[in-house]
């Protein structure tokens, strides 16, 4: 749900996802709510704020990769306002980088032991922060990937 704090009370509300943990983010246009899921299909999606429908659903995995799903636990836009989203979880214990147009991944952040608990953009977008269940933070330069 999403609230209006002047008013007390929700004023919209998207149903369908499974959020758990830090996977909802609001694009810097205000117009496009991301939500990760904690399921293993339709992890991303899109949402218009203004009429609450679903916009897209980016695929974590396709063809031969489907068999090792990653629930998600983390999701965020980047913060440059470039097309870039950051998502990461259990199951797969991995993190992507999606290109927002066409949701093709840009890059991966594999071997973590355990479960992808948060993804951070830099405030520059040139960082990425992924931090998980085995105690350490992995920071990845966005333009190599």
């Amino acid at each position: 749900q999403i609230w209006d704090l002047r008013r007390g009370h929700a004023v919209r509300a998207i149903f369908g996802p499974h959020v758990c943990g830090d996977a909802v983010d609001i694009a810097q246009d205000g117009e496009t709510i991301l939500t990760g899921s904690w399921r293993v299909d339709k992890q991303l999606q899109l949402w218009d704020f203004r009429s609450e429908r679903l916009m897209e659903t980016i695929p974590w995995r396709t063809g031969a990769s489907l068999a090792q799903p990653c629930m998600v636990y983390a999701a965020q836009f980047s913060k440059t306002g470039t097309r870039l989203i950051a998502a990461g979880g259990s199951g797969a214990n991995e993190a992507k980088i999606f290109d927002r147009q066409g949701g093709s991944v840009v890059g991966n952040v594999l071997g973590l032991t355990r479960a992808c608990y948060s993804v951070d953009f830099s405030n520059s977008g040139t960082m990425l922060a992924v931090a998980g269940g085995d105690g350490c933070v992995r920071i990845v330069n966005v333009n190599a990937c």
